[in-house]
Formats: structure tokens, C-alpha cells, sequence
């Protein structure tokens, strides 16, 4: 356990390994609370077709509340969403009230981000309040004057609903919570792989100063000497996630479940990412030639491989062929593995995720000490 041990001491020994353990992540958490906890006015399009004092009050509404901006049939309506300059766009087509009169069922054309959810209460209150005027609709009979007055007599009584999502049981709230979460995950995603591939690096470290070659003429095996160096990797990115997963939420509003089973899986899954992490940095310290090379090899794996898998960003404002790139890294699967269990799925509902995370670290360990020989000097 020799080397098991002398490892620990070295990876904590170097501070840019306690930069991407802790104090990053920390950091980046630290500005993600900061920018989701300001308060938000959402940025709100509405494309009238349909020109009725019903759509125009419910306009009035919203300008009360958003930032609304009124569209004409020519403005570019998914782009100005993918560019964030609108939170959110309804259309309501023409005849829109007069079907509704008529006892049809109506809807609004809403676009929006679908996995930010940034949206979400803007669509909750224009759902609630056409889901309203289809009920006062159908009382009036499709009298006109009798829906205004109807209209005008539900705007007058307050009233306060709480919105759930039928598939998950979780609030509106316990929504925005989770997102938050999950990008905090992407945060921690960070400074994990960075740490565990600069860590692994202590393989190459000692081909190059030689101390590989004099461990290798003593009883010690080369199998046990790499399992050590990646039992120690893979322990210390166990204390980074214990630490952050417990540390995190003291300081800031971020929340990795309301029971302790729920935060035990949260970690179950970013262990299991640890192991891809691990053999990523082992196979990037057995195919580097030299302590240059492996700083390249890490930036020019790592970061394609945390912005196509989401973590600084939601990967829907990605381009298609890029979010099916994204499909096959690791970053991907872990953050919809610790999404799945932050809705409450437990670990049987991340199993597919989980079970690419361990596949894909044992099929890249088989292949990088398959195909590469043991000698670099």
C-alpha cells in the first residue's frame, strides 16, 4: 500500500490539484447562486393575430409582471429564444377567441428553452389564465358579453395555486431547485476530471524521473503498482465529492435532496463518474510522452467534453449535430444520471446512465493497457 499512500501525500501536495478539488468548484457555485438567486423580470414575446379585448387584457396582464414585447409575423421567433433575448414567445392566432367561444379547445403557440425551464412560470400563469377563460367560456355558452363579464369578475378575485408536475410530484419551486442542482453538478463535473487527470499524471511523473523503472525490478507488480496509483486517484476524488456534496449546501441555496438516501445516490452517482475520470487521466498519462503533452491532452479532452455534455450551459442552445456528439460523452450521462435522481427515480432509474459511466471506464482501462507497451524512456 506503499504507493497507495505516497500517492494521496503527492496529489494533495500540489496546489493546482486543491484548486480544481475545492476551491473551483466552490467558486462556480458561488457565481450560479449569485446569478439564479437575483431577482428575475422575464423577457416575454406575444404575436397577436388575434386582436380581441380578451387577448389584448391578458396582454395588459403581462406587462404588469414582464418585460413583454409585442412581435410582428416577421420577427425571427427561435432565434431570438436560442439567443436569450426572449425568455419566452406566445402566439395567439387569429380566431383564437371566437373558437374558444365556440367550445373548442384553443391554445397558445409557446416557444421556449425546454430544458433551462427558465420559462416555466410565465407559461404556468398564460396556461392557468387561457385554462380559466375556457371554463368561463363554456359557462357563458358562448355568449360574448356574458364571458367578458365572467372575465372581468375572475380578474377581480385573487387567487393563489400551486402548480405539479404529474410525472414527478415535485413543485415549481423544488423545479427551479433541481436545475439548480444539476448545474451545480456540471460545476463539480469540472474540477473533478481536471483533478483526477492532473493526478493520474504521477504515472507519467515517475516513468520520466525514473522511479517506474527501479519500482518495477522489485516484487512489486506492474498491476498492483497501477491499481494503487488509480485507488488513489479515484479516493481522493471521494473526499472532493463528500466534501462539496456536504459543504455546498451550508453555504449556499443549492439542495442535493431532501433525504440523506437522496444525497447518498447524488453521490453514488458522481463516484461513478469519478471512475471514467479516472480512466481518462490514466490514459492520457500511458499515451503522453511528457509533462507538456499531458496538460495538452487534458485541456484538449476536458473542456470539449464538459461544454458538449452541458456543464456550463444548457446543451439545447447547442446546434443538433453538437448535442448528438454530446450523446457519447461521459459528462452527459452523468449529469442525466444525477438529474434522474434528483427527481426522486432513485438509482434504478439512473441504471442505463450509471451503466454507461462504468462501461465506458472499464472498455477505455482494457484498451489503454492493451494496445500501449510499458516503455517511454
Amino acid at each position: 500500500m506503499t504507493i497507495l499512500f505516497n500517492s494521496i501525500k503527492r496529489i494533495f501536495r500540489k496546489p493546482i490539484n486543491i484548486l480544481f478539488m475545492l476551491v473551483l468548484p466552490i467558486l462556480l457555485n458561488m457565481f450560479l447562486i449569485s446569478t439564479v438567486t437575483k431577482d428575475t423580470k422575464y423577457n416575454v414575446g406575444i404575436l397577436d393575430q388575434d386582436s380581441t379585448p380578451f387577448i389584448v387584457d391578458l396582454i395588459s396582464d403581462m406587462q404588469e409582471k414582464y418585460n413583454v414585447t409585442l412581435l410582428t409575423p416577421g420577427d425571427d421567433v427561435k432565434g431570438l429564444i436560442v439567443n436569450k433575448k426572449l425568455d419566452s414567445t406566445f402566439t395567439f392566432p387569429a380566431g383564437f377567441t371566437a373558437e374558444m367561444l365556440e367550445g373548442k379547445d384553443v391554445s397558445a403557440l409557446s416557444y421556449a428553452l425546454e430544458a433551462s425551464n427558465v420559462a416555466r412560470p410565465v407559461q404556468v400563469y398564460v396556461s392557468s389564465y387561457i385554462s380559466s377563460a375556457k371554463q368561463i367560456a363554456a359557462a357563458a355558452n358562448g355568449n360574448e358579453d356574458a364571458f367578458y363579464k365572467g372575465m372581468e369578475a375572475y380578474k377581480k378575485n385573487a387567487f393563489a395555486a400551486e402548480y405539479k408536475s404529474f410525472s414527478t410530484g415535485t413543485s415549481e419551486k423544488s423545479e427551479k431547485d433541481i436545475n439548480t442542482a444539476v448545474m451545480s453538478l456540471g460545476y463539480i463535473a469540472f474540477g473533478m476530471l481536471f483533478l483526477i487527470t492532473f493526478s493520474t499524471s504521477l504515472i507519467l511523473e515517475d516513468k520520466l524521473t525514473g522511479v517506474y523503472d527501479r519500482i518495477t525490478a522489485t516484487p512489486l507488480t506492474r498491476s498492483r503498482y497501477f491499481s494503487q496509483h488509480m485507488i488513489a486517484s479515484f479516493l481522493v476524488s471521494t473526499i472532493q465529492v463528500v466534501v462539496l456534496i456536504s459543504l455546498l449546501p451550508k453555504i449556499f441555496d443549492i439542495s442535493y435532496g431532501s433525504t440523506l438516501v437522496q444525497q447518498l445516490e447524488v453521490m453514488t452517482v458522481c463516484l461513478a463518474f469519478a471512475l471514467a475520470c479516472v480512466a481518462i487521466g490514466v490514459t492520457i498519462s500511458r499515451f503522453a510522452k511528457s509533462a507538456l503533452m499531458v496538460s495538452s491532452l487534458t485541456a484538449l479532452v476536458n473542456i470539449p467534453m464538459l461544454m458538449l455534455g452541458g456543464c456550463f450551459w444548457p446543451r439545447e442552445i447547442m446546434p443538433d449535430f453538437m448535442q448528438r456528439i454530446g450523446d457519447f460523452v461521459p459528462t452527459t450521462w452523468f449529469l442525466q444520471a444525477g438529474e434522474t435522481v434528483l427527481y426522486g427515480k432513485g438509482l434504478n432509474g439512473a441504471i442505463l446512465e450509471l451503466s454507461y459511466l462504468i462501461g465506458f471506464s472499464a472498455l477505455l482501462l482494457i484498451v489503454s493497457f492493451t494496445i500501449k507497451s510499458e516503455k517511454v524512456r
